[in-house]
C-alpha cells in the first residue's frame, strides 16, 4: 500500500519533471519513489489545474473579449496550438509509434544542445525569425504551429515536452521568457491527451492519499512556473544554458 510520503514526493517530482526539460514518466524519475506510477493520474490533474489557476485572469480576459467578438493574438495562438497538438498527438494515442528509451534520450540530448547553442550564439540569419516578424500578430500562427506540432510529438515515449516546445518557440527568435510562458499556456492540451492515454485509474487505498499527490503537484507548479519565468527574464542567457544542460544531463542519465 502506498504511503502519504510517497504520494507527496511523487507529486513534487512529477511537477519538477513536467516543467523542467525532463520526462515525468521516465524510468529515472519514477525510480526515485516506489509507488510513483500509481500517482500519475492525480499528479497530471494537479499540474493541469495549477496551470489553469495560475493563468486564470489571462484565460478569463481572453474569453470575455472573445464573447464580445474581439479575438486577440494570444487567444488565436491558444486555439491553433491546441488544435495542432490534438491533430498530431491523438493519432499517436491510437497508433503509438515504438521508440526506445535510448532513442528518446538521443532526441532529448539534441534538444538540450540546440537550446544551449541558441543561448550562446544567436544566428545572424534566421529565416524563421524573419518570417515571424512579417506576420501581423504575436504570438503568430507560426508560433502556434511550432508549439502545437512539437507538443503533439512530445507524446512519443520519453520525449521532453517542455524542452521540445521551448526549443520550438526559441527558434523564431523569441525571448526565453516568452518561449517558456507560451509553452506553459498550451500545456493543458498535452496533459489531457496524456490522461486519455493512461486510461482508467483507480486508487488502491484511501482517496486522501492520491489527493496528496494532486495537491503537491498543484502547489509545486504554482511555485515553479513564476520562478522559471522570472529567472528566464532576469538572466536569460545563463538560464537557457542551464535549461539545456538539464535536458542533456537527464538524457545521459537515461542512456546510462
Amino acid at each position: 500500500m502506498s504511503t502519504p510520503i510517497e504520494a507527496l514526493l511523487s507529486g513534487i517530482l512529477f511537477a519538477l519533471a513536467s516543467w523542467l526539460p525532463m520526462n515525468p514518466e521516465g524510468e529515472w524519475v519514477s525510480s526515485l519513489v516506489r509507488s510513483y506510477h500509481s500517482f500519475l493520474v492525480p499528479a497530471y490533474l494537479g499540474v493541469t489545474f495549477a496551470v489553469m489557476f495560475h493563468y486564470r485572469e489571462r484565460f478569463s480576459t481572453l474569453s470575455l473579449k472573445a464573447m464580445r467578438g474581439i479575438y486577440e493574438a494570444e487567444l488565436k495562438y491558444l486555439f491553433f496550438a491546441t488544435l495542432f497538438t490534438v491533430l498530431i498527438g491523438f493519432p499517436l494515442l491510437e497508433c503509438p509509434i515504438g521508440i526506445t528509451g535510448k532513442e528518446s534520450a538521443i532526441v532529448n540530448v539534441l534538444i538540450g544542445m540546440l537550446i544551449v547553442l541558441l543561448a550562446l550564439n544567436t544566428p545572424k540569419k534566421n529565416p524563421l525569425k524573419e518570417l515571424d516578424k512579417k506576420l501581423p500578430e504575436q504570438p503568430s500562427i507560426l508560433d502556434a504551429l511550432s508549439g502545437g506540432v512539437l507538443q503533439g510529438f512530445a507524446l512519443l515515449e520519453g520525449v521532453t515536452r517542455t524542452g521540445i516546445v521551448t526549443l520550438g518557440l526559441l527558434l523564431p527568435g523569441h525571448s526565453g521568457r516568452k518561449a517558456l510562458e507560451w509553452g506553459f499556456l498550451i500545456s493543458p492540451a498535452y496533459f489531457v491527451l496524456r490522461l486519455l492515454q493512461l486510461g482508467n485509474w483507480e486508487s488502491s487505498g484511501p482517496a486522501w492519499i492520491p489527493f496528496l499527490a494532486f495537491l503537491s503537484a498543484f502547489l509545486t507548479t504554482l511555485l515553479l512556473i513564476p520562478l522559471l519565468e522570472k529567472l528566464a527574464e532576469r538572466w536569460e542567457k545563463p538560464f537557457l544554458i542551464a535549461f539545456g544542460l538539464i535536458a542533456i544531463a537527464y538524457a545521459l542519465e537515461v542512456m546510462m
